[in-house]
């Protein structure tokens, strides 16, 4: 088998002095963090160059030029553009599509690829990020961009890309720039060791536990990780979001890809600051994938009672009359009401309608945050009430698509195993009904089948016309 490899990507044309400057540092890094290690890691540098000039060696590294990349652009040589060109917009698109079909190639067929760096200002960060985005978690990427603070989530997405802030402009190697590629290529480099480390250490043995996507704010850590330590003790791997926007198409992204077998979509709130227009929304495409891998779905309401803004300043004007509280000084949050109830609601029952498989909706009905409590600033048992009546209304029951009301707030002790009761129940039925008998676990399926019929009872609505 080959070496790994890792690619060191940039613009020669542009970029050329910083581009060595990375890759010896890479190079160098791996040298010293390798001493102990018996694999020999290669630096290959990829010119992803948009423009004209054309570069055709690099110093003593391996090189693969600009037309070695564009040859990746698509399946048809026909159909490959010789020449980019001269709109920096389009050429950059191109580019950066032939760079994520390069490294599939590299990580698919070629099976060398360790992990990839680039660097870049806005036009290079956005032509690297969106192929090395294609990566899969887990692999090292990192880039050294000049947009690395500020609004990151267009090149971030839901991976677990790096940015790496360049401090300077990329514009040649001065006492700044020196020290933050060097400690960028230092970083990066320990990645790639740990990863390979990691590898070689690993007994082959793949993990079994079947993994469970929670979501969660800080108005419902108490219900989250009580519902965590359970299901951790049930047996189930869980990874927990925060509900931020970003990290509920993170979860979602991770049902699609497979890594997420189950959800315990607790903390729903995006759906209110997409229905109201909050900073932490979800789009119209949540729950999607969800629904449409089939996997067993327990959903609450936790932090519906408000939609999230920036400082207080940053709130729109038309509703600074309304309920604010100042949760800190980059978050401001504002009780939601009646009627905007009734469209969340609406909004989660179009889309549970909408499935063929196992869910079930747990309702608290004392409250759905640490502030929706009495003597808490965003207490208001109607607005609550309202949510919970419409859903129950509006969600059309049958055997696979349940709903539930609990008499306890929740954070409740009693919500919470209410919780895990209902995914281990549906999770349970979803087994028996699509795998075929197995001895081995026939035991343990019977008594965790036990145990959630003596759990909590919910206080069962009446559905009658």
């Amino acid at each position: 088998m080959a070496n790994p490899q890792v690619f060191c990507v940039g613009t020669a044309d542009t970029k050329l002095d910083e581009l060595r400057f990375l890759s010896e540092t890479v190079r160098s890094s791996l040298t010293a963090f390798s001493n102990n290690s018996c694999t020999n890691v290669e630096v290959v540098v990829v010119d992803v160059s948009a423009g004209q000039r054309v570069t055709e060696s690099f110093a003593d590294f391996t090189f693969v030029t600009r037309n070695e990349v564009l040859s990746c652009y698509s399946g048809s040589l026909e159909q490959t553009p010789t020449l980019l060109p001269n709109d920096r917009g389009e050429a950059v698109a191109i580019m950066s599509k032939a760079l994520e079909n390069f490294l599939k190639k590299a990580q698919d067929e070629d099976d060398v690829l360790a992990g990839v760096i680039g660097l870049g200002g806005t036009g290079g960060t956005s032509m690297l990020s969106s192929a090395f985005r294609s990566l899969p978690l887990g692999m090292p990427k990192l880039i050294v961009s000049t947009v690395a603070s500020g609004q990151t989530q267009p090149y971030i997405g839901t991976s677990d890309l790096v940015l790496f802030p360049s401090i300077v402009d990329i514009c040649g190697i001065n006492s700044l720039s020196r020290v933050v590629l060097s400690n960028a290529g230092a970083a990066f480099a320990g990645m790639v060791i740990g990863r390979l480390a990691r590898f070689q250490g690993s007994s082959g043995t793949s993990n079994k536990k079947c993994t469970v996507g929670l979501t969660m704010f800080g108005v419902t850590t108490p219900c989250v990780n009580a519902v965590k330590e359970r299901l951790e003790k049930e047996g189930y791997e869980t990874l927990v979001f925060h509900a931020t926007g970003v990290g509920g198409k993170a979860m979602e992204s991770f049902v699609r890809e497979g890594y997420i077998q189950g959800v315990l979509d607790i903390t729903t709130s995006e759906v209110a600051d997409y229905v109201v227009g909050g900073v932490m929304a979800c789009d119209s495409s949540r729950f999607d994938v969800i629904i449409e891998k089939k996997i067993p779905l327990v959903l609450s309401v936790g932090a519906l009672d408000m939609v999230c803004f920036g400082p207080k300043d940053t709130i729109p004007s038309n509703l600074l009359q309304r309920q604010i509280h100042v949760h800190n000084d980059q978050v401001s949050i504002m009780r939601t009401t009646v009627d905007e109830n009734k469209k969340f609601a609406g909004f989660i029952a179009n889309k549970l309608n909408q499935s063929s498989s196992k869910i079930c909706v747990c309702l608290p009905q004392r409250g759905v945050s640490a502030l929706d409590a009495p003597g808490k600033p965003f207490y208001d048992p109607e607005a609550t009430d309202t949510l919970l009546n419409e859903l129950d209304k509006l969600i059309q029951k049958n055997d696979d698509r349940q709903v539930k009301s609990y008499p306890y707030h929740i954070n409740d002790r009693e919500f919470t195993d209410a919780l895990v009761d209902s995914f281990l129940e549906i999770s349970l039925k979803k087994h028996t009904e699509s795998s075929p008998p197995q001895s081995a676990s026939s035991d343990s399926s019977q008594d965790l089948q036990k145990d959630c019929a003596s759990k909590t009872k919910p206080v069962t609505r009446d559905h009658s016309p």
